[in-house]
Protein backbone atom coordinates (compact mmCIF):
# COMPACT_ATOMS: atom_id res chain seq x y z
CA UNK A 1 0.00 0.00 0.00
CA UNK A 2 2.87 2.39 0.68
CA UNK A 3 4.50 1.94 -2.73
CA UNK A 4 1.77 3.70 -4.77
CA UNK A 5 1.74 6.59 -2.31
CA UNK A 6 5.50 6.94 -2.57
CA UNK A 7 5.35 6.77 -6.38
CA UNK A 8 2.64 9.44 -6.44
CA UNK A 9 4.58 11.74 -4.12
CA UNK A 10 7.89 11.37 -5.95
CA UNK A 11 6.32 11.91 -9.39
CA UNK A 12 4.28 14.89 -8.19
CA UNK A 13 7.27 16.59 -6.59
CA UNK A 14 9.45 15.78 -9.61
CA UNK A 15 6.89 17.23 -12.01
CA UNK A 16 6.43 20.40 -9.99
CA UNK A 17 10.20 20.85 -9.62
CA UNK A 18 10.85 20.25 -13.32
CA UNK A 19 8.17 22.69 -14.42
CA UNK A 20 9.30 25.45 -12.04
CA UNK A 21 12.92 24.96 -13.01
CA UNK A 22 12.72 24.75 -16.79
CA UNK A 23 9.62 26.68 -17.83
CA UNK A 24 10.22 30.29 -18.81
CA UNK A 25 8.87 32.72 -16.26
CA UNK A 26 5.31 33.87 -16.47
CA UNK A 27 4.15 37.36 -15.55
CA UNK A 28 5.21 38.65 -12.16
CA UNK A 29 1.73 39.84 -11.22
CA UNK A 30 -0.98 37.92 -9.35
CA UNK A 31 -2.38 36.30 -12.51
CA UNK A 32 1.04 35.12 -13.66
CA UNK A 33 1.81 33.67 -10.25
CA UNK A 34 -1.51 31.84 -10.14
CA UNK A 35 -0.97 30.55 -13.67
CA UNK A 36 2.49 29.26 -12.74
CA UNK A 37 0.99 27.54 -9.68
CA UNK A 38 -1.72 25.89 -11.81
CA UNK A 39 0.71 24.84 -14.58
CA UNK A 40 3.15 23.30 -12.09
CA UNK A 41 0.36 21.49 -10.28
CA UNK A 42 -1.17 20.11 -13.46
CA UNK A 43 2.18 18.98 -14.83
CA UNK A 44 3.04 17.32 -11.52
CA UNK A 45 -0.36 15.62 -11.46
CA UNK A 46 0.21 14.43 -15.02
CA UNK A 47 3.51 12.80 -14.10
CA UNK A 48 2.01 11.35 -10.92
CA UNK A 49 -0.85 9.82 -12.90
CA UNK A 50 1.60 8.36 -15.41
CA UNK A 51 3.72 6.91 -12.61
CA UNK A 52 0.72 5.28 -10.93
CA UNK A 53 -0.50 3.87 -14.25
CA UNK A 54 2.92 2.36 -14.95
CA UNK A 55 2.94 0.82 -11.46
CA UNK A 56 -0.55 -0.57 -12.09
CA UNK A 57 0.53 -2.07 -15.42
CA UNK A 58 3.57 -3.73 -13.85
CA UNK A 59 1.51 -5.08 -10.96
CA UNK A 60 -1.19 -6.43 -13.30
CA UNK A 61 1.38 -8.14 -15.52
CA UNK A 62 3.14 -9.70 -12.52
CA UNK A 63 -0.08 -11.16 -11.10
CA UNK A 64 -1.52 -12.39 -14.40
CA UNK A 65 -0.59 -15.34 -16.54
CA UNK A 66 -0.92 -16.33 -20.14
CA UNK A 67 -1.80 -14.20 -23.13
CA UNK A 68 -3.88 -11.69 -21.16
CA UNK A 69 -0.72 -9.77 -20.22
CA UNK A 70 -0.69 -7.99 -23.56
CA UNK A 71 -4.23 -6.80 -22.95
CA UNK A 72 -3.22 -5.35 -19.58
CA UNK A 73 -0.29 -3.52 -21.13
CA UNK A 74 -2.28 -2.20 -24.08
CA UNK A 75 -5.25 -0.98 -22.07
CA UNK A 76 -3.00 0.42 -19.34
CA UNK A 77 -0.90 2.40 -21.80
CA UNK A 78 -4.01 3.67 -23.56
CA UNK A 79 -5.52 4.85 -20.29
CA UNK A 80 -2.24 6.38 -19.16
CA UNK A 81 -1.77 8.35 -22.36
CA UNK A 82 -5.37 9.55 -22.31
CA UNK A 83 -5.40 10.73 -18.68
CA UNK A 84 -1.83 12.01 -18.31
CA UNK A 85 -1.94 13.53 -21.79
CA UNK A 86 -5.15 15.38 -20.99
CA UNK A 87 -3.62 16.86 -17.83
CA UNK A 88 -0.43 17.82 -19.67
CA UNK A 89 -2.46 19.42 -22.49
CA UNK A 90 -4.49 21.41 -19.98
CA UNK A 91 -1.25 22.58 -18.36
CA UNK A 92 0.02 23.64 -21.79
CA UNK A 93 -3.19 25.57 -22.52
CA UNK A 94 -2.97 27.42 -19.19
CA UNK A 95 0.70 28.17 -19.82
CA UNK A 96 0.06 29.53 -23.31
CA UNK A 97 -2.85 31.70 -22.14
CA UNK A 98 -1.00 33.11 -19.13
CA UNK A 99 0.57 36.58 -19.34
CA UNK A 100 4.22 36.54 -20.29
CA UNK A 101 6.93 38.07 -18.16
CA UNK A 102 7.98 41.53 -19.27
CA UNK A 103 11.64 41.96 -20.21
CA UNK A 104 13.78 43.84 -17.73
CA UNK A 105 14.84 47.35 -18.72
CA UNK A 106 18.47 47.75 -19.77
CA UNK A 107 20.48 50.50 -18.19
CA UNK A 108 22.91 50.52 -21.13
CA UNK A 109 20.56 52.34 -23.53
CA UNK A 110 21.82 55.73 -24.74
CA UNK A 111 20.01 58.77 -23.57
Amino acid sequence: MGIPIAIFAVCLVGGVYASTRWLPELGRDAVGGLALFVVCGLFGASLADAGLRIYGIIHAVETSSGSIRGDFVASGLSNMLWEAGSLAALALVVYLLAPASEPLADDTSPG
